[in-house]
């Protein structure tokens, strides 16, 4: 069983007995540097943009609760606890009773003693910090699982991450500072660690909020046009969802947009307990798949962001992962993408279809879907069958070399047939299919050949009459 729960920093002391670290564990590698960065962000917040209402959120937590042994052990958040636990020894003097943190790595004990020693040299800015009581607006995330092997998926892939925090831990953090109600802030901080930890579980990287932002959301929003598109990395993912987000006027509302799934609501009203108003009007849906967004609207700071996250993460999950899905042209979609889409097909391909079936659900439902994917695979094909080696850059060079772009025809259209004519017209995959002589290639474009050739059921021996079976 896995709960997420919001607390402060003394509350977890006070809460969760035989809190300790495994020794599995990798050891405390803060250095002075990350110490500096932490004060720096706590003045801030706390002195020089002081705001007596909102509390400091510190990210998530992992505990394993070994209930057999009576202990709470620490697989993620070690490094943030320790570091706040030698400042609240520096200060008060003592531990606090459950704070009987262990560690049995020389790495740990040096960096221990350095930060320490470090710390004492900030003492007059911890004395101001301790007067303004800031241990009880540090708000973590804590999720506990009583599954040990749950536990150590999730600290494996944490660890395969590095020490560096990802953009999707940078985002969260961002925006929950956003929202003004601590309720609220409680109830979008669970649902987001929920969404990581299950895709950390699954170890399925692609069902990840990372794989989200980088593959869909950014390129998304952000290939546009058919000049230079700029590739996703960290800093373009940030700018993207947080320095181009905008602040709404009022805290406590924000402007929607019109669009396929929102021809009658201007305003959207969050509520504490995480439903939504529209003009005083309850939403009509309960489905975060009909929630009134667009990819590539403008996104408001705070709430707006988390929910904009939430449907496209449900929609990628409704398309690709889910198995209780009853409208059957998802269905088909989804049986022809798995019948093509394996795990030998080009990564770079495979997110490629992702991305147009993302854009074609945000902008026609499942109207049709089943023979969108077919559509979008006659031309991700081509490049399958033009390239022995699909590099990064295909993608991105198949949007700049087709007549139009077409992640701004999925966006634009009015009706599905624009997509399929837009498509049907490309002369370039025309020419490819009709010139296609793969026989003699045993590789991975001759596999994806026979995977098509098998899922039409055809006799035929080449791809040239691939325009005719979809």
């Amino acid at each position: 069983m896995v709960e997420v729960f919001t607390h402060t920093y003394n509350e977890i002391f006070k809460q969760y007995k035989n809190i300790s670290v495994p020794e599995y564990q990798r050891p405390y590698r803060w250095t002075t540097e990350k110490v500096d960065e932490l004060l720096m962000d706590l003045e801030e917040f706390f002195i020089t943009k002081p705001n007596s209402t909102l509390e400091y959120y510190m990210g998530g937590i992992l505990f394993f609760q070994d209930n057999k042994e009576r202990k709470s052990q620490i697989i993620d958040g070690q490094q943030r606890l320790t570091t706040l636990t030698l400042i609240q020894y520096l200060l008060d003097g003592e531990l606090k009773p459950n704070q009987n943190l262990a560690y049995n790595n020389h790495i740990s004990f040096y960096n221990i003693k350095r930060n320490l020693t470090y710390l004492e040299e900030k003492r007059l800015l911890l004395d101001k910090l301790n007067e303004l009581k800031f241990f009880t607006r540090l708000r973590f995330t804590l999720i506990l699982s009583d599954n040990e092997d749950n536990a150590f998926a999730f600290f494996d892939s944490q660890n395969n991450r590095g020490v560096s925090l990802g953009a999707d831990d940078f985002l969260k953090a961002y925006h929950l500072r956003e929202v003004h109600s601590e309720h609220l802030q409680e109830h979008l901080a669970q649902d987001w660690e929920r969404t990581v930890f299950n895709s950390q579980k699954e170890k399925n990287f692609e069902t990840g909020l990372q794989h989200l932002f980088y593959k869909i959301l950014y390129r998304g929003r952000m290939w546009k046009g058919q000049s230079q598109l700029i590739p996703e990395d960290k800093d373009v993912l940030l700018k993207s969802f947080q320095k181009q987000t905008l602040k709404s006027p009022n805290d406590d509302v924000y402007e929607l947009f019109p669009g396929r799934v929102n021809q009658r609501y201007k305003f959207l009203f969050p509520k504490d307990d995480n439903t939504s108003e529209f003009l005083g009007e309850e939403i009509e849906t309960q489905s975060s798949l009909d929630l009134p967004f667009a990819i590539r609207q403008p996104i408001f700071k705070g709430h707006n962001f988390f929910k904009f996250t939430k449907k496209y993460h449900d929609i990628h999950q409704h398309l690709f992962s889910e198995t209780s899905a009853t409208e059957v042209s998802v269905i088909k979609a989804r049986e022809y993408y798995y019948a093509i889409y394996t795990e030998k097909m080009s990564v770079y391909l495979r997110h490629y279809m992702q991305l147009c079936m993302v854009m074609y659900y945000d902008t026609f439902g499942e109207a049709m879907i089943d023979k969108a994917v077919k559509h979008f695979d006659y031309l991700i094909g081509s490049i399958r069958v033009e390239k022995y080696y699909v590099k990064r850059e295909a993608v991105k060079n198949s949007l700049i070399d087709n007549s139009n772009n077409l992640l701004d025809v999925i966006a634009n259209a009015y009706i599905p047939q624009e997509v399929f004519e837009f498509i049907t017209a490309q002369s370039k995959a025309k020419s490819i299919y009709e010139n296609e002589n793969l026989d003699a290639d045993n590789g991975v474009r001759n596999a994806y050949k026979n995977r098509v050739l098998t899922y039409f059921n055809q006799s035929e021996t080449t791809l040239k009459k691939r325009l005719q079976w979809i």
